[in-house]
C-alpha cells in the first residue's frame, strides 16, 4: 500500500471519529435470563486468581464494538486503526484475521470505517465464570466503589437499592404522610434523589430494589384483612396498597429501562413452618396486595432470606426451611393478569434478628455457602448480597468476604469431584 494512502487513513483516524454516531452495531439487552449452570458446571471456568479488570463492566456490551479494539488494550482508537492498515490487503482464512473487524474475511476500507464508527469507545472483557457467577451486590443507594475486585470473583455490581426516604417513605414517615403523598409529591422527591445520585442514570437498565419499609412493612399486611387479628381494617390495607402502587408506579416512570424489585415481598417468619397461622397471614397478605395490582410493573420478586441466627440460638436450624419457603412463596405470587415473576432473593452477610444472641455478627462462611447451595437446590442461580456498604465490619470487606466465600465454594466443589472420582 502506498505511503500516501498509509497517511490518509491514519489522518482520518485523527478527523472522523464523529462517525462513531453511524454506528449500527446492535446493542443487546444486558437483563440475563436465569442462569442454567450447575455448581459444578461453574467450577469448569472457576479461578482462584482475582486478576483486577480495568473497566467497569458496561450494560450495553457490543460484539461488534469489542471487534474494533484490535489491539486488546480495552479502547477503540488511533492504534487499532493502524492494525488493519498494517494488515490492509490480506484475505483471511480465519474468524481471528488480525485487522479484520466487521468479520468479513477481508482487511480493506470497510474495517478502517467499522473501527472509525466505533472511535473512542470502550470495550470490556466478560467477568470470568466462577461459583458466584449469577450473584449480585446490593449496596444502599450507591453502587460498590471495587468495580475490578468483583469483576475478578464473577460477582455483578448493578444493583441498587433505593431507600424509603427517596420516595416520601422516609423511617420516621407517619401514616398520615404515607397516605397523603400525592404522585407529583413522590416526583419531587424522588427527582431530588436522583439528582444527588449521580450514578442513577435515567437510561440504567440494572437491577433497582425499592426499600419501603415505614410506616409498614410488606409483612405486616396481611394482619390487616385477616379477620381474626386485632388489626383487622380492610380499608387500611387498601390505602397501604395504593401508596406503594404510587411509589412503584414513579421509580418505574423515571426509571423505565431498569430491573424493578421490591424489598420485602415476600419476607418469610424466621420459624420456618410454611403452615402457620403467622405465615399464612403474611402469605395471604402479600397475595392479596398483587391481587390489587401492587406488583403489576415489578420485574422481579426479591425473597428476603437474611439469616436470624446463630449457632447457639435455638432456632438455628430452622435457617434451610425459611429459605426455601422464601423462595416457594415468591414463585407462588402472580400479576393481575396471571403472569409470573423472576426470582433473585436478598441474602445478607449479617445476622439481623435483635432477639439473637448474634445480632449484627459477621454470618460464618460456612452458613453462607450452605444457604447457597439451598438456594441454587431450589433451581436459583442469581441472588444478591445486601449490606448497606462497602465496608462489613471495619475489618473486612464485601469484596473481601465474597472472595472468601469463593473459596469455600470452590473447595467444596473439589471434594464433591473427588468424592465421585471425577
Amino acid at each position: 500500500m502506498s505511503r500516501s494512502l498509509t497517511a490518509m487513513i491514519a489522518a482520518s483516524a485523527i478527523v472522523l471519529p464523529s462517525l462513531s454516531q453511524f454506528a449500527t452495531a446492535a446493542t443487546p439487552s444486558s437483563k440475563a435470563g436465569k442462569s442454567s449452570q450447575s455448581l459444578s458446571n461453574k467450577k469448569a471456568s472457576s479461578t482462584k486468581t482475582f486478576s483486577s479488570s480495568s473497566q467497569a463492566a458496561s450494560s450495553n456490551d457490543q460484539s461488534d464494538m469489542a471487534n474494533c479494539d484490535l489491539n486488546n488494550d480495552g479502547l477503540v482508537d488511533v492504534s487499532d486503526v493502524i492494525v488493519v492498515i498494517n494488515n490492509y490487503g490480506n484475505s483471511c482464512n480465519t474468524a481471528d484475521c488480525n485487522g479484520d473487524a466487521n468479520r468479513d474475511q477481508l482487511v480493506d476500507m470497510a474495517d478502517v470505517l467499522f473501527v472509525l464508527a466505533n472511535y473512542g469507545t470502550v470495550t470490556t472483557v466478560p467477568a470470568p465464570a466462577t461459583l458466584l457467577s449469577g450473584v449480585r451486590a446490593c449496596l444502599q443507594s450507591k453502587f460498590s466503589g471495587n468495580v475490578a475486585g468483583l469483576e475478578a470473583l464473577g460477582v455483578k455490581n448493578d444493583c441498587w437499592m433505593v431507600h424509603g426516604y427517596a420516595v416520601d417513605a422516609p423511617h420516621n414517615c407517619t401514616d398520615e404522610d404515607f397516605f397523603n403523598a400525592s404522585v407529583s409529591d413522590i416526583e419531587y422527591r424522588f427527582g431530588r434523589y436522583l439528582s444527588k445520585k449521580t450514578d442513577l442514570m435515567s437510561n440504567y437498565d440494572g437491577m433497582v430494589i425499592i426499600d419501603i419499609e415505614r410506616p409498614y412493612h410488606p409483612q405486616q399486611l396481611g394482619k390487616f384483612i385477616d379477620p381474626n387479628s386485632k388489626d383487622y381494617n380492610p380499608e387500611k390495607f387498601e390505602a397501604i396498597v395504593d401508596g406503594y402502587k404510587r411509589r412503584i408506579a414513579v421509580v418505574r416512570d423515571m426509571l423505565p429501562n431498569c430491573k424493578l424489585g421490591i424489598y420485602g415481598f415476600p419476607t418469610p417468619h424466621s420459624h420456618g413452618k410454611l403452615d402457620s397461622n403467622a405465615e399464612q397471614q403474611r402469605i395471604f397478605g402479600y397475595e392479596m396486595a398483587a391481587a390489587r395490582g401492587l406488583l403489576d410493573q415489578i420485574d422481579v420478586i426479591c425473597p428476603v432470606i437474611y439469616q436470624r441466627f446463630g449457632s447457639t440460638d435455638n432456632n438455628y436450624d430452622r435457617i434451610a426451611s425459611y429459605t426455601v419457603n422464601g423462595i416457594e412463596v415468591g414463585r407462588s405470587l402472580r400479576r393481575t393478569d396471571g403472569s409470573t415473576f423472576e426470582i433473585q432473593p436478598l441474602v445478607s452477610f449479617k445476622i439481623y434478628n435483635g432477639a439473637s444472641a448474634h445480632d449484627k455478627e459477621l454470618i460464618t462462611i460456612a452458613d453462607l455457602a450452605d444457604q447457597i447451595e439451598v438456594i441454587r437446590e431450589q433451581g436459583v442461580e442469581e441472588f444478591m448480597f445486601w449490606h448497606g456498604k462497602d465496608d462489613l465490619d471495619g475489618s473486612t470487606t464485601v469484596t473481601e468476604r465474597l472472595g472468601e466465600l469463593l473459596n469455600e465454594l470452590e473447595y467444596r466443589s473439589e471434594n464433591v469431584m473427588v468424592a465421585d472420582g471425577s
